[in-house]
């Protein structure tokens, strides 16, 4: 195209900017005018819309219910939840995308409880009941619960019975790839877990009690691989997933992801197998040696078991949960399944394949931080555990505590005083 024709493009197809610019004032007046009127006309319509949509959830929302006409009775709720899509499970005041959020919306909207200040929540609710036959609680609140949270089983208990006071044992799993790990020497540490301990230097320390006691019982600690033929023809087996199952009567803040953290480094064979029974010696080693803790994602409460609680299955709800989970599972599964053959196809231009090397599969596990430990996780510059500078005792945290509660009751004491004076 020539510069001619290019210019007389130009001047055919003019720009907005030539378009305003070639109006005169009244041109311009009139032009605004119209547009304000389009945009009002739009905000009616917008109005309209929404303010039906409106009108209806309030209406819809505002249905009376009169409770009082119900009676009420005292249940367990069991659930499962993919807890990726959350900010955790408990209520938070600066976020609403919790699980216990959902829960309680669902509760509410299908009025199985009043509200929560009502509802003698300890994980569980006081619920309605039909006066001929048992309501399917289950069906109920799946049907407004999302996909990635699944309510399971039912089970009708006395009203005293607390689903956190009442909870004998406890079962955890935690998911981790099998990259470089010695299995065996992760089995033999973990062995040393089993027993009543102080597990203060396996915890996050939690000191807001006058006397916080850290002993803890563990009944059972196995670490088996998973899919043990799957990949039997790959010569790398660091992608083969392992299970660590933790079995006890109570645990601590933290206390399964401190766990992992030393098991894994065990495994790498950075630490001695001696490590965990070194750190349960609280007379020897009081303080607890600065560690990463491993990452929250691939823990699981997988269990909580009760005395004379008797659950409750609907057949028809447990068929549409595992539709759910299936669904789930397939979506996951299919991107595991591209990126494992990228990574076959890649790892065969490695000439050594007997020797592949394992660069990432235990990263997020091990949710190391070099910048805010200071370590390097290297095992030519890894410094070992015991030799690492420690945090501060437990006496010394519940003392600073305890003055810190004393100086704020004085403070207030004293503005109380200053109030009543004046």
């Amino acid at each position: 195209m020539s510069n001619e024709q290019i210019n007389s493009s130009k001047r055919k197809f003019p720009s907005d900017e030539d378009q305003w610019s070639r109006l005169s004032r009244e041109e311009l007046i009139q032009r605004c005018i119209q547009l304000d009127k389009h945009v009002e006309q739009l905000r009616n319509t917008i109005s309209k819309t929404t303010g039906k949509d409106s009108k209806e959830k309030k209406t819809k929302a505002m249905r009376p219910f009169d409770f009082s006409k119900h009676p009420k009775r005292h249940i367990f709720l069991k659930f499962f939840y993919l807890g990726w899509d959350y900010h955790g499970f408990v209520v938070q005041e600066t976020t609403s995308q919790t699980v216990e959020d959902f829960l309680f919306d669902a509760l509410i909207k299908t009025r199985l409880i009043e509200e929560r200040a009502t509802s003698n929540y300890h994980r569980c609710g006081r619920t309605d009941r039909g006066d001929t036959e048992e309501l399917n609680y289950v069906q109920i609140l799946n049907g407004v619960l999302p996909s990635s949270i699944r309510c399971t089983a039912w089970a009708p208990v006395p009203d005293g019975k607390s689903a956190r006071f009442d909870c004998v044992s406890r079962s955890y799993r935690y998911f981790f790839p099998k990259a470089n790990l010695n299995l065996d020497r992760m089995r033999q540490a973990a062995a040393d877990l089993i027993g009543t301990h102080d597990f203060r230097s396996f915890c996050k320390l939690d000191i807001t009690n006058d006397e916080p006691t850290f002993i803890r019982r563990i009944d059972n600690v196995t670490v088996e691989q998973l899919n043990i033929d799957n990949d039997s023809n790959s010569p790398n087996f660091g992608y083969q997933m392992c299970e660590l199952l933790v079995h006890g009567s109570g645990f601590l803040w933290h206390q399964i992801r401190c766990i992992v953290a030393i098991l894994l480094l065990i495994g790498q064979e950075k630490e001695d197998v001696q490590l965990v029974k070194e750190l349960l010696n609280i007379e020897k080693y009081p303080c607890t040696p600065n560690y990463q803790i491993a990452s929250e994602l691939p823990l699981i409460l997988f269990d909580c078991q009760y005395n004379d609680v008797e659950w409750i299955c609907d057949h028809s709800s447990l068929r549409m949960t595992i539709a759910h989970l299936q669904r789930h599972w397939s979506s996951f599964q299919i991107r595991a399944t591209m990126i494992k053959a990228m990574l076959n196809h890649l790892e065969s231009q490695i000439s050594d394949q007997q020797h592949t090397p394992i660069l990432g599969q235990l990263a997020l596990i091990e949710n190391d931080s070099h910048a805010s430990t200071g370590y390097n996780n290297n095992r030519k510059n890894y410094q070992p555990i015991l030799t690492r500078p420690v945090r501060e005792s437990v006496e010394t945290k519940v003392e600073k505590f305890q003055n810190k509660k004393a100086k704020l009751k004085t403070s207030t004491d004293h503005d109380d005083e200053k109030n009543g004076e004046a």
